[in-house]
């Protein structure tokens, strides 16, 4: 673990992602001052990803098209993705039992968000032309464990839906 924060210690509001790396970039999630993790990839093709926080380290490794397995290497719990990545809707499921849904609301904004099962909005992450994606959390969100998370997933599904189109636009 590194000098990394946790979300309720700092309540953040806004999240900005720092990338170091050329060939393996890895990203990092910083209000400015203090780090809250960081994402990196590994394998050939990038199929697993490794998210260090002050909380743990999470290992996302993907199932296909239909989603992907997250597993905790420090407590044991688990957590899943259904829903193609590159599609209009991801759905997370906690072992615990909390569930939320990565949509986006319209066409034309460059705004995506992690909304509960209620409808409320946890957070959202607004894309920015070349420059890195900017996530913002609700004030009411804050104390839920699996915020963090939630917003590695939100800056990983915007990555890969990223660099998918730059792969079809070539």
């Amino acid at each position: 673990m590194n000098d990394f924060l946790t979300l309720k210690s700092a309540m953040p509001l806004e999240l900005n992602v720092k990338r170091h790396g050329l060939w393996r970039p890895r990203y990092e999630l910083t209000d400015g001052v203090h780090s809250y993790g960081i994402l990196r990839h590994e394998g050939f093709w990038r199929t697993k990803s490794i998210i260090e926080t002050a909380d743990g380290n999470w290992v996302i490794t993907g199932k296909g098209w239909s989603g992907a397995e997250i597993n905790s290497t420090t407590d044991g719990s688990s957590a899943t993705t259904s829903g193609n990545l590159l599609g209009t809707t991801v759905t997370f499921s906690a072992h615990d039992g909390f569930r939320a849904t990565f949509t986006k609301p319209s066409i034309w904004k460059n705004t995506t968000v992690w909304k509960a099962e209620d409808g409320t909005a946890l957070l959202s992450i607004k894309s920015r032309g070349f420059k890195m994606p900017v996530i913002y959390i609700d004030v009411q969100a804050q104390q839920n464990r699996w915020m963090l998370l939630l917003a590695f997933l939100a800056l990983q599904i915007h990555l890969t839906r990223q660099r998918h189109a730059a792969a079809a636009a070539t």
